[in-house]
């Protein structure tokens, strides 16, 4: 019981605290992405400016909030991913609906939001994290083995980085 308890308390704790810190994303952030290594079919030298704009927290049961990211080069929009922060039945059943059927399963490990997924021959990860007034996304891309007995080495391809800061206060 005592433990039950404890392991209750210490997840309330984290949500409450990844709720509070997450309250402070919302807002407007503009940033620069970077892939590393570059990618080799890139077409220019041009950085890719990013405009995230994420709502508040889903506090509540089904319920959701903006996560839109806009990419551009030169000033052209070149794509928006129009996703959702969602919390589906409880504080740890989070995850991103991109709108297309496909929902992503999130959740915050201390100041972190973490969204791992396959596609195809991939595994990814991708991070989420405020650091003082710099928001960071890094979507680490490794490529996919099949599963055996004992330890799997996998390769690592790339790192996705994008480092924004706010544009836009949360009031506005």
């Amino acid at each position: 019981m005592k433990t039950t308890i404890l392991l209750f308390l210490f997840c309330t704790a984290s949500y409450a605290q990844a709720t509070d810190s997450m309250a402070h994303w919302a807002g407007k952030w503009r940033g620069t992405l970077v892939n590393l290594p570059a990618r080799a079919n890139a077409q220019s030298a041009k950085p890719v400016d990013v405009l995230m704009e994420i709502g508040g927290v889903p506090m509540a049961d089904n319920t959701c909030t903006a996560w839109r990211t806009t990419y551009s080069e030169g000033g052209a929009v070149k794509g928006v991913k129009d996703y959702k922060l969602c919390r589906g039945t409880g504080a740890d059943d989070l995850f991103i609906d991109e709108g297309n059927g496909i929902k992503l399963t999130a959740r915050w490990l201390g100041d972190m939001l973490v969204t791992p997924f396959k596609y195809d021959n991939l595994l990814l990860l991708t991070t989420n994290r405020l650091r003082r007034d710099v928001l960071e996304q890094e979507i680490i891309t490794i490529d996919d083995q099949p599963a055996i007995k004992g330890v799997q080495p996998l390769r690592a391809r790339s790192i996705q980085r994008i480092e924004l800061r706010r544009v836009v206060p949360p009031s506005q």
